[in-house]
């Protein structure tokens, strides 16, 4: 131990001062990297596991953004047998597919009815790599209209696979409003021309009563036979007639549009309501070759309905069936009560309705012959008054034959007694 001690004392006093430094600088230094190559080393490790933390948290947030878009989103993996790898929430509740099952499905699985062309559009995508678009009309398995508008995009990587990568946006709302819309315009273009036809016939129905008015009116004041004065003063009080069931018409429509015609329920005796109707059409009727009768089923009949309306309706039916009877009967009246429902009808063995035409002649400013006077709105006057009523109202018609139009009002047995008592 001394001979080293010695050794060492001579070594170091031996040794130059500046070596020892040096070297002393010199490992420290080395030290001092591996130190800071460690830390570093280190640091790199924790850095990578907050990365990959960090990228795991974003994905889950991009799964949640793309889980709760309003617009379906599909992914299909090419090269994997067309599989789907992605299907969002809105995707499954569109297309009626829990978006768990359909990964690593095809369209054949999830949608088997459609997949034959979409594979075909995959296909056709895949080869020209052009983005594909359009409106898809379905209907769900509730039998629900549905409309989309989808994009079709392929999306190509470096390592050569290939997705593909579907949006669709629900446009149901938007393709029905657009439809009505179509509709309503096509109705307000229809409703125009009804009534410009109208509004150009309407000078036709005014001025022929008010010619004849005018005309017979002045030949009233010249010197005529008595004869021929009672002739005119007919054809004068037939001429009224028409004008003033013109103007009632047209003020009812008004009425009508505006929510304002009046309804006035009381109890009526229906049998004599048709015995007065028929008294009244007989004497309108000119035709001697057409026979009028009031039908009553019933010894006696009592409703509570609006009388005047009612009547209005059968007069209406009436006045139509003596304009196209030549020969034959108009027959008017009711059936025995059923159900609840009293039905009325007006039948008459005139020219009848072409069947072209049997569902129009209860629009508005319909008439199937433009020679025969009215404005057209009789029907559709009698349409809304039964509707009011809480009615239901058709026609029956054989062409060359005759027509038969009908009514039903609600119906509740009373008596006589009790109807005039109420």
């Amino acid at each position: 131990m001394p001979n080293q001690n010695l050794f060492l004392c001579l070594f170091y006093d031996a040794a130059p001062v500046g070596f020892i430094e040096k070297d002393i600088v010199y490992m420290v230094s080395i030290a001092g990297v591996i130190i800071v190559l460690t830390l570093f080393f280190f640091m790199q490790m924790r850095i990578k596991a907050l990365k990959e933390k960090d990228q795991e948290e974003h994905l889950r947030l991009l799964e949640g953004i793309l889980d709760n878009l309003p617009i379906a989103a599909k992914v299909k993996d090419v090269d994997n047998n067309w599989r789907y790898t992605f299907w969002n929430k809105k995707a499954e509740e569109l297309f009626e597919y829990p978006a768990g099952s359909a990964i690593g499905k095809t369209d054949f699985d999830t949608m088997p009815e459609a997949a034959g062309m979409i594979r075909e559009e995959d296909e056709e995508l895949v080869r020209t790599g052009i983005a594909q678009s359009g409106v898809r009309h379905f209907f769900t398995n509730k039998n629900e209209e549905r409309f989309t508008f989808q994009n079709n995009n392929l999306l190509s990587f470096s390592n050569g696979r290939k997705w593909i990568i579907y949006t669709a946006w629900d446009i149901t709302d938007m393709k029905k409003l657009e439809r009505n819309w179509r509709l309503a315009k096509e109705e307000a273009e229809e409703s125009n021309r009804i009534k410009s036809a109208f509004l150009a016939n309407m000078s036709h129905e005014i001025r022929t009563p008010l010619n004849a008015i005018i005309g017979f009116s002045s030949l009233l004041a010249t010197d005529v036979s008595e004869e021929e004065r009672i002739e005119y003063l007919s054809i004068i009080e037939h001429n009224n007639a028409i004008l003033l069931q013109l103007i009632s018409d047209i003020l009812d429509l008004s009425k009508m549009e505006a929510g304002t015609l009046e309804y006035v329920y009381v109890n009526v005796d229906v049998n004599s309501m048709l015995l007065e109707i028929e008294q009244a059409a007989r004497m309108q009727q000119m035709n001697k070759e057409v026979t009028i009768r009031a039908v009553t089923s019933l010894p006696d009949l009592f409703l509570y309905t609006d009388r005047r309306r009612v009547t209005q309706v059968l007069n209406n039916f009436i006045s139509n069936a003596m304009k196209f009877t030549r020969n034959g009967s108009v027959l008017f009246g009711y059936e025995e009560p059923r159900d609840g429902h009293i039905r009325f009808f007006v039948t008459d063995t005139g020219t009848g309705i072409p069947p072209e035409n049997v569902q129009d002649v209860f629009n508005r400013f319909v008439k199937l012959d433009s020679f025969k006077q009215g404005t057209g709105l009789g029907l559709a006057i009698s349409q809304n008054i039964i509707k009011e009523l809480k009615g239901e109202i058709g026609v029956e018609s054989e062409f060359g034959k005759g027509s038969t139009f009908w009514f039903t009002l609600p119906y509740e047995k009373m008596t006589a007694h009790r109807a005039i008592s109420l």
